[in-house]
């Protein structure tokens, strides 16, 4: 229905990640705007740290007002919440999934007529606006808010956000996108990270963003020419160049080639989500591609190896599933990006069962778990209706070269005390013991440990499971479902090359470790072998530690059977000890780092057995 709008505007067009603004949208009727009830749905795009638009309190950051200037016209305006597929009521706080306002016109608007809707009304100054996303995924990100006009005023909702298989979101008589973009903040801090191959300097702003520094001499000095890539990362052919600040705080990190008997340290982040997540999509109308979140994680994040796990229900409701489409664009995605000895990428999805399965009998589910794979399966391979719950999964991919990652946010829901795992173990080596959701090493933690709201079960963490018997190496990945991977999670695994093959190879020997995000170098062995081994029971056991961190050190904790056994302060920003134990018992163990600014490292266990 071309002509309903004269004009759309969106003021301010431009904006800093995380400062506050009333955002004005301006709609002038067109010739062709109907005398009739009509209805406005402006739907928000809601990234990590924008503000949910809301009409229930005016002190609320993204308060919702709306303006007429016909004083004939009355209208109501309601605010819908694409998680609960409903309107707000009285007393609701606004989550992630609310990011919808629909505006309900009376009739007799007329050409000229203005209609404003301000997001973050501030009121003369008594309302503080609305908050712009703290994260800059690319350097031209603009967010976006979508104006989706309906000459019916009962069409528009419910709204489901997208369509997918059995649903079609309502069709608007007419869209208009609104975009402002989002710059990063000034400089805060930089970061050196050695790479085997190499090493990138990273400027970033308070918010983990590449802040805008168009020259290294501006920030730092350095001894090795430096090359600005086009996402503002200046990386060096060297890793043992030398970078001097002029004024802001810089870590560096230790270096990652040849750490032990030829071994490497390569960096990864294997649990992540892209627009093709259903939450992400309905949540936040995340715009990231597969592919633009590898560029990320190579360019931005440093990373080695990468992976998308983008949620997948195959046995269950439709909205739920990837899709064909969407799965073959990873696929094509994973192929373009993935360069072995550069930089890998593997596909891969998030598994979990449905409440109830497509036959109507309850499911059972172990909880959340990443599934990576080593090759392409096509979509039917991971969409057949016999994968209803973990046992299925690994039946029916066994043979196949993949791994499964438990996540334990997602606790899902066996009787307390009941856990699965394959028959072959090499299926599931490793468990996530930390994401962007906290600790799941034990319950009680002190340092980055878990928000309030976070679910937990006593039976669904590290330490449980390692006092059950169970053999898992320890890694750790972000779970980013906002743009931002490789911040909240990566893993460390030796390995003498950068390819698939080899990866896969580390985490099936447990020759990993995860840290919440500081690269720290740590080396844990038991008498001589590396962290994840099962070796021989000696009633000598010599544990060997070595630790350099990005920052100074502020404790390092051996752990026997799961329970604390010994601490040390370490003074200054590397570590090493060697322990003789003498026991006759068959023990496990495993080493805890914790820098002053309360990053952690996690080694894998070791196995006296």
């Amino acid at each position: 229905m071309p002509g309903v709008f004269a004009e759309a505007t969106l003021t301010p067009t431009e904006i800093l990640a995380g400062d506050s603004d009333e955002f004005v949208i301006r709609l002038v009727a067109g010739p062709d705007y109907p005398d009739q009830p009509t209805r406005i749905v402006l739907d928000f795009m809601g990234m990590l740290g924008t503000s949910c638009v809301t009409a229930e309190c005016n002190e609320e950051s993204g308060y919702v007002e709306a303006y007429v200037t016909n004083p004939e016209i009355t209208w109501t305006r309601r605010c819908w919440s694409v998680d609960r597929q409903c309107f707000a009521e009285q007393g609701d706080r606004p989550r992630e999934g609310q990011r919808m306002l629909v505006l309900d016109l009376s009739a007799g608007i007329v050409e000229g007529d203005v209609i404003e809707v301000h997001w973050g009304e501030t009121l003369g100054g008594f309302g503080p606006g609305a908050k712009a996303t703290i994260v800059v995924p690319r350097p031209d990100f603009e967010a976006f808010i979508d104006v989706r006009f309906f000459a019916d005023q009962e069409e528009g909702v419910p709204d489901l956000a997208r369509s997918f298989v059995g649903y079609d979101r309502p069709e608007p008589d007419e869209c208009v996108r609104l975009t402002y973009r989002v710059k990063p903040r000034e400089v805060k801090r930089l970061r050196l990270i050695r790479q085997v191959e190499g090493a990138r300097l990273i400027p970033f702003d308070r918010f983990w963003n590449v802040a805008e520094v168009a020259e290294l001499p501006a920030v730092a000095e350095a001894d090795d020419a430096a090359t600005r890539h086009a996402e503002g990362v200046f990386t060096f052919a060297r890793s043992d160049v030398q970078v001097t600040s002029r004024e802001l705080p810089i870590t560096q990190t230790p270096r990652m080639d040849d750490v032990l008997d030829g071994y490497n340290l390569y960096w990864g982040d294997v649990h992540t989500h892209s627009m093709y997540s259903c939450d992400c999509f309905t949540r936040a109308a995340l715009d990231m591609t597969p592919g633009d979140l590898m560029v990320f994680a190579r360019e931005r994040a440093g990373l080695d190896y990468y992976a998308v796990a983008d949620h997948h229900d195959c046995s269950g409701r439709e909205e739920n599933k990837i899709g064909r489409e969407r799965w073959e664009a990873t696929l094509a995605d994973v192929s373009e990006h993935s360069r072995p000895g550069e930089f890998v990428v593997f596909p891969g999805i998030e598994y979990r069962a449905t409440q109830e399965r497509l036959d109507g009998q309850p499911s059972q589910m172990r909880g959340d778990t990443a599934i990576v794979f080593n090759y392409q399966p096509d979509y039917d391979e991971i969409n057949q209706v016999e994968l209803q719950d973990m046992r299925a999964v690994w039946e029916v991919l066994a043979g196949r070269d993949f791994m499964s990652i438990p996540h334990f946010h997602g606790p899902g829901n066996l009787p307390e005390g009941v856990w699965w795992v394959p028959e072959d173990m090499r299926y599931e080596p490793v468990l996530e013991i930390h994401s962007d959701h906290g600790s799941y090493e034990r319950e009680d933690v002190l340092e980055n440990g878990r928000a309030m709201c976070k679910h937990f079960r006593e039976d669904r963490c590290a330490v449980w499971l390692l006092q059950q018997g169970y053999r898992y190496g320890f890694v750790a990945n972000s779970d980013d479902h906002k743009g931002h991977v490789g911040v909240n999670g990566v893993t460390a695994v030796f390995a003498r090359e950068l390819t698939g093959d080899a990866i896969f190879e580390a985490y099936r020997a447990r020759r990993v470790y995860g840290t919440t995000n500081a690269r720290l170098r740590l080396i844990f062995t038991g008498n001589d072998q590396l962290m994840g081994s099962v070796v021989p029971n000696d009633p000598t056991k010599r544990l060997r530690i070595e630790a350099t961190g990005e920052s100074t050190l502020k404790r390092v904790d051996v752990f026997r059977n799961g329970e604390q056994f010994e601490s040390f302060r370490p003074d200054g920003i590397s570590f090493s000890t060697e322990m003789q134990v003498r026991e006759d018992e068959p023990s496990n163990w495993y080493v805890r780092v914790t820098q002053q600014d309360n990053h952690i490292a996690w080694s894998s266990p070791i196995w006296f057995e």
